[in-house]
C-alpha cells in the first residue's frame, strides 16, 4: 500500500534544503531551529534514509535528499502557479456595439485609452448601421441614434448638432455669410434628401428649382465623399471632428441644426452581471466626450 510522507515534514525539509541552514529555515517558517530539525528527522525516519549531511553548522544534501528536493521544488512551483491562477480575478469582458459612424470615426481610435485606465476590463467592439440588424440583448452596451432597447437604460451623450462640411478646395466657393451659397453646389445626403430639406427650413431657404443631390446610405459615407472636393455633406462632430482638426474638411458651424433622429445615446443593460464595469465605461465615455468638446 502506497504511503505518502508527512507534508509538514516535506515543507520543513524543502525550506532547509533551499537555505542549507536550519537556522535560516527556522526564521522563514517562524519556528525554532529544533522544530525544523525534528521534522527533517521524521522525514528521514519515514524514508529510512539520510537526506541531509550535518557537518557542524554546515549542511549538504545526500543523493537521496537531492533527488527528493528536486521533485518537491518542482511540485511546489506548480502548486504556486495553479494557486495564482485560481486566485486571480477573472478579466471582465464588455460586449459593445456602436453605430458605424461613431464606431469607426470616434470610438475605435479612443478605445485604447479606456483600456489604459481600466486594464482589468476588456472590450469587444463591433458595429452596425441599423438597429434591426442585431439583437441588443447580446450586448452589454449599445451606442447610437437608435431607440432604447428593451431592459436597457439610456443616457444622451451630448446635444448633437449637424452642420455642412466640405473640402478646403470647395470652401472658397461658399460665402460664409450667405447659407444660400451652398445650394449652388452638389449636396450629399444620407437621408434621401430629408436632412437637407430640414436644413433649408431652419435657414429659411427655398430649394432652388435645380439642385443637385447625391445620395448615400450612411452619414459617414457622405462625410467621406466630401473629402473629394466635389460636394457638401451634413455631418456632426463624431463623424467629422478629427478630419476638421486635421484640416481635411472645413465646417460651417454657424449653419448648424439638430436632426430629430440625430442624437446619440449610450444604452446599457439593467442588472448587468458586469454592472460595475459598465458604469466605468459609461463614465469614461461621458468624460472623454466632454474633454473632446472642450478642445
Amino acid at each position: 500500500m502506497n504511503k505518502s510522507p508527512p507534508l509538514k515534514a516535506i515543507q520543513y525539509f524543502s525550506t532547509t534544503a533551499r537555505h542549507l541552514s536550519f537556522s535560516k529555515a527556522a526564521q522563514e517558517l517562524c519556528v525554532t531551529q529544533s522544530a525544523v530539525s525534528h521534522q527533517v528527522k521524521l522525514l528521514e525516519e519515514f524514508f529510512n534514509k539520510k537526506l541531509l549531511i550535518r557537518q557542524g553548522k554546515r549542511i549538504s544534501l545526500t543523493q537521496e535528499g537531492d533527488d527528493l528536493n528536486s521533485v518537491v521544488r518542482d511540485s511546489l512551483q506548480r502548486i504556486e502557479t495553479v494557486s495564482n491562477h485560481i486566485l486571480k480575478e477573472p478579466e471582465t469582458h464588455l460586449k459593445i456595439i456602436a453605430q458605424t459612424s461613431i464606431a469607426t470615426e470616434w470610438l475605435a481610435p479612443r478605445i485604447a485609452s479606456f483600456k489604459q485606465s481600466f486594464p482589468d476590463i476588456s472590450c469587444y467592439l463591433t458595429m452596425e448601421s441599423m438597429a434591426a440588424s442585431f439583437d441588443a440583448q447580446e450586448f452589454d452596451i449599445v451606442i447610437g441614434t437608435w431607440p432604447t432597447p428593451d431592459n436597457f437604460v439610456s443616457t444622451k451623450l451630448r446635444d448633437e448638432y449637424w452642420f455642412p462640411v466640405c473640402a478646403p478646395s470647395l470652401s472658397a466657393k461658399i460665402n460664409a455669410n450667405q447659407s444660400a451659397s451652398l445650394l449652388t453646389l452638389p449636396l450629399y445626403s444620407s437621408e434621401n434628401g430629408e436632412d437637407w430639406q430640414l436644413w433649408m427650413q431652419r435657414q429659411q431657404l427655398r430649394r432652388p428649382a435645380i439642385t443637385k443631390v447625391e445620395h448615400f446610405g450612411l452619414a459617414l459615407l457622405a462625410t467621406k465623399a466630401a473629402l473629394s472636393g466635389q460636394g457638401v455633406a451634413l455631418s456632426n462632430r463624431f463623424l467629422a471632428e478629427d478630419l476638421i482638426k486635421q484640416g481635411k474638411l472645413v465646417s460651417f458651424p454657424q449653419w448648424r441644426y439638430q436632426l430629430p433622429w440625430g442624437q446619440y445615446h449610450v444604452h446599457y443593460r439593467q442588472g448587468s452581471h458586469y454592472s460595475n464595469a459598465v458604469q466605468c465605461f459609461v463614465e469614461w465615455l461621458q468624460l472623454k466626450i466632454s474633454s473632446d468638446s472642450a478642445t
